[in-house]
């Protein structure tokens, strides 16, 4: 009997997957290590080299089902992430830098027996395909600020409004880049079920830029549900008086307003009798930033009779009822004074290149 005691005992120390006092070991992509968490400052380390990849994709499973703890470090074994919660049979990415080394540092419950894995993920991650949902687990330390963001492209076929959405248990900051990365809208904070975005145009690279708003490399975010799609709006706007488009008493046009550029839209009406005009803008502008289209009446050669432009600082708000609902503010104004018989112009312009999104035009 003591004898199979003893074999037993020198069986648990030479298997080559179960520890139970702190070890340092080396781990490869797509392969599993398994082992026990030994109790408080008694570690174990797993070392990994991330050559050719942008994110490691961490996944664990634990013998109670409930998270694994760890921290992330650096050569050196400085925490990087610290109390990185992986989900039961569930993934954490965490942004790397190329060919350096990296330790994850397992933490938990005294007992709990873990296995744990991490696949390489190369640098083309984060190109989203139109309308794919995806559910994310990211470190809060891989997008803890600006200079540190997480990035997705996203491929434009047709003018229009992009929409991003996505649903987060914690808030993040967004904010969208042109193809050369550079910004044209301004910071935009989304929570739980939020959506947002920009005015486009067609056949061009946009990027997401996301961050956390608190600088901070402990925990987690959740990011579910996270898609982007277009609502088609043509991009013909009538940018001179000579291409102006005819507006239809009482019927709307809608107007694409691009980020990243300040446009100019014409708009041609007959007035067939003596009246004052009412005009009303429906603003579809997803960043207004306060006071960004401005609208001028002018005569039938193009000259301003409103010296002072007719600000709209209307902005789209959305809500979530078991589906999106966008909701568009609606500004009307009207003369004072009577219009003669004749042909009128309005002139709407976009002042600034970070606000984008769309208006619909009418008068009566």
């Amino acid at each position: 009997m003591k004898y199979k005691a003893i074999l037993f005992f020198l069986c648990l120390l030479f298997l080559p997957c179960v520890n139970v006092h702190a070890q340092e070991y080396t781990l490869k992509s797509g392969k599993t290590a398994q082992g026990t968490y030994a109790g408080a400052e008694d570690y174990n380390y797993y070392q990994i080299k991330a050559a050719k990849v942008s994110y490691l994709q961490i996944s664990a499973k634990t013998s109670n089902k409930k998270e694994l703890v760890i921290d992330i470090c650096d050569e050196n074994k400085e925490i990087i992430a610290s109390d990185v919660a992986i989900p039961h049979n569930k993934t954490v990415l965490h942004k790397v830098e190329n060919n350096k080394i990296y330790y994850l540092r397992i933490k938990g419950t005294e007992g709990v027996t873990y296995k744990i894995s991490y696949k390489a993920v190369s640098k083309e991650f984060g190109t989203l395909k139109y309308a794919k949902k995806y559910n994310y687990i990211f470190t809060n330390a891989s997008f803890n600020k600006e200079k540190n963001p997480i990035l997705l492209k996203v491929k434009v076929s047709q003018p229009g409004i992009l929409h991003f959405m996505c649903d987060t248990d914690d808030g993040i900051t967004v904010k969208y880049l042109n193809s050369k990365k550079k910004a044209v809208s301004k910071n935009i904070l989304m929570n739980k079920k939020a959506l947002s975005g920009i005015g486009v145009q067609s056949k061009r690279f946009y990027y997401i830029k996301m961050w956390k708003p608190e600088n901070t490399i402990s925990g987690t975010t959740t990011i579910n549900n996270l898609k982007y799609q277009i609502d088609f709006i043509s991009s013909t706007n009538g940018d001179l008086r000579g291409r102006a488009r005819t507006l239809a008493k009482d019927k709307y046009i809608k107007t694409l307003v691009p980020a990243g550029t300040t446009t100019v839209s014409w708009y041609k009406l007959k007035v067939t009798k003596k009246q004052k005009l009412s005009i009303t803008i429906q603003s579809h502008m997803l960043q207004n930033n306060g006071k960004n289209l401005q609208i001028y009446i002018c005569n039938a050669s193009g000259k301003k009779i409103n010296k002072s432009p007719i600000v709209i600082d209307g902005e789209a708000s959305a809500i979530y009822k078991k589906k999106y609902v966008l909701k568009y503010p609606a500004t009307t104004f009207g003369t004072t004074a009577a219009f003669p018989e004749g042909t009128y112009y309005l002139k709407v312009e976009s002042k600034t290149k970070t606000s984008s999104g769309s208006y619909s035009i009418k008068w009566k």
